[in-house]
């Protein structure tokens, strides 16, 4: 019978709103099934929601408190979305293949790092209480991380992975072979503050507009500012308190 209860849930849970979109500015697009759907304010969000990014930059926001801004010309996918407060069937499964993404952890990367999972062209990322970004063209794709950790298995059958802590980044090189993505050069630095703050103002998630990411903005230098945001702490701004893993604000 708790087997049942459970199918019954995450079926539930598989068709429900996941989150909204917070912020547009510009062009966006969620599409969903065979509909292109111009993106708004205050939109819900399903499972399997393709959304594309033209010449403009949106935000959503979802209901573990999971933060996430889109740049210019992005294309991201939610490949898999299950949040029950509590409950370890939570997961997020998302993947991005061309653009930038800036990512804020809800509650899911907290209480379940190994269940936060972003796609890239050539790696599998996981989350550990994190702010990171990800910027991906046809050539490379750059990571930078703010604050915890993310650790990244490439995808090229070598079953390399690197761990990136605050502070750190790295540029990978990438070359196609038969259809596939193949790491060609790695190279990480742990002296990226100063470039943090121009990928930021560069990519164009935030620059001066601070209603792109509300409570946890970067403002025009790419310092992170105040407010009622999560700061990668779900519902508890100055902390994890496990107590407070992040609620359904939807």
């Amino acid at each position: 019978m708790k087997t049942i209860l459970l199918i019954v849930l995450m079926a539930v849970l598989a068709i429900a709103d996941i989150g909204q979109v917070t912020v547009v500015k510009g062009k966006a697009y969620i599409h969903r099934d065979k509909d292109a759907i111009k993106a708004k304010n205050a939109m819900a969000l399903l499972t399997q929601d393709i959304v594309q990014t033209r010449e403009g930059r949106l935000q959503m926001q979802f209901i573990d408190n999971t933060v996430i801004s889109l740049g210019k010309n992005s294309r991201f996918r939610i490949r898999e979305y299950l949040y029950q407060e509590g409950s370890t069937a939570s997961t997020a499964n998302f993947e991005l293949s061309t653009g930038f993404i800036k990512t804020i952890t809800g509650a899911i990367s907290k209480l379940m790092p190994d269940n936060f999972v972003l796609y890239t062209k050539a790696t599998k990322i996981i989350s550990n209480g994190t702010i990171w970004s990800v910027m991906i063209d046809e050539t490379s794709e750059e990571y930078k991380v703010i604050e915890g950790r993310i650790t990244l298995s490439f995808n090229d059958g070598k079953e390399q992975s690197v761990s990136l802590n605050a502070g750190e980044s790295m540029r990978l090189q990438i070359d196609s072979k038969n259809s596939r993505k193949v790491v060609k050069v790695i190279k990480k630095s742990f002296d990226t503050y100063t470039n943090e703050k121009e990928i930021e103002r560069n990519a164009a998630i935030i620059a001066d507009e601070r209603a792109i990411n509300q409570g946890t903005t970067i403002d025009a230098d790419g310092d992170i500012i105040g407010g009622d945001g999560n700061k990668g702490h779900g519902n508890d701004p100055d902390g994890f308190d496990p107590d407070n893993p992040g609620k359904k604000k939807f």
